[in-house]
């Protein structure tokens, strides 16, 4: 678990709780999105949780300190956030919740206590279905937070599935290879490799992100790649403030960069591990004729 960061002006931590339960604690339900997902140009920057006209609850005690519905600028197209909330924290954290109810009678300004309903759960701005997205952010907002570093522990049984390398050419064609058999394949110049991995959470049929990522070629060092925080540097959102997101991931899949391929036989090992320690772990045998 990574230390938690320094917070601006204090290193105070308040008692943070879920938002919106759904089933009963542990056992929550219904999370369908985690930090760090790739959302086609950018990381997924909180937590999804399904549900519509749900009660929504601080994540701390705090004070509103922005809000916006529809019914404040009914001229101009709805943000993608939709109707939203951003809320200041003691020791300088923040929490904002997207994709709200229009407001009716929760309040839009004023301090809030742990009990205090904030909002509803629906499907405004741009949105698949009707949730809730939230998130958690400190250093002036310039460093938003994987939630579950910050909130109680949840249940999660069930391990990451890692599916097959994907090899995209210049042309668009695309490459699988599977962990299941030994490979062959052709390679003219490196190429950046991509991997197909989810973590199905509590429930089987979702497709949430990995917490951790590992992988080695062969007798190379290790690489691993943790999703605790994503902050902002040089003019950018890069994970642990170092890698932008096209580093990250590569249409729309993990990416482990351009590996440095023998000729002839390969062995990749890849680890993925969620954040309640659920792990595979997986070999993939490939021959290369490698023509650069």
């Amino acid at each position: 678990m990574l230390p938690l960061p320094g917070n601006g002006e204090t290193d105070v931590q308040p008692e943070f709780q879920w938002p919106l339960v759904k089933g009963e604690y542990p056992d929550l339900e219904y999370i369908t999105s985690t930090f760090g997902e790739s959302r086609i140009d950018h990381f997924h920057s909180g937590l999804d949780i399904a549900g519509n006209n749900d009660a929504i609850y601080p994540v701390a005690a705090g004070e509103i300190v922005f809000s916006r519905m529809r019914g404040d600028d009914p001229f101009h197209p709805m943000q993608g956030p939709g109707n939203y909330l951003f809320l200041h924290h003691e020791g300088d954290w923040w929490s904002g919740y997207y994709h709200l109810k229009a407001f009716d009678e929760e309040p839009r300004t004023g301090t809030v206590g742990p009990e205090t309903v904030i909002g509803h759960s629906s499907n405004s701005g741009h949105s698949g279905g009707p949730h809730l997205h939230f998130f958690m952010s400190t250093e002036y907002g310039q460093r938003i937070m994987n939630p579950l570093v910050l909130l109680p522990p949840v249940t999660d049984i069930n391990p990451p599935v890692i599916g097959p390398l994907v090899i995209v050419s210049t042309d668009e064609r695309r490459t699988h290879i599977q962990h299941t058999e030994t490979q062959n394949i052709r390679l003219t110049q490196p190429y950046p490799i991509q991997i197909q991995l989810h973590d199905p959470g509590l429930e089987a049929y979702t497709r949430r992100g990995v917490y951790i990522l590992e992988w080695q070629l062969n007798d190379e060092p290790a690489q691993t790649r943790r999703f605790d925080y994503i902050e902002f540097k040089n003019g950018d959102w890069r994970l642990h403030g170092e890698q932008a997101f096209d580093e990250v991931f590569r249409y729309n899949q993990y990416s482990l960069g351009e590996l440095n391929w023998l000729h002839g036989g390969n062995r990749l090992h890849v680890k993925a591990v969620d954040f309640n320690g659920n792990v595979t772990e997986v070999d993939y045998f490939v021959n290369v004729d490698r023509e650069y």
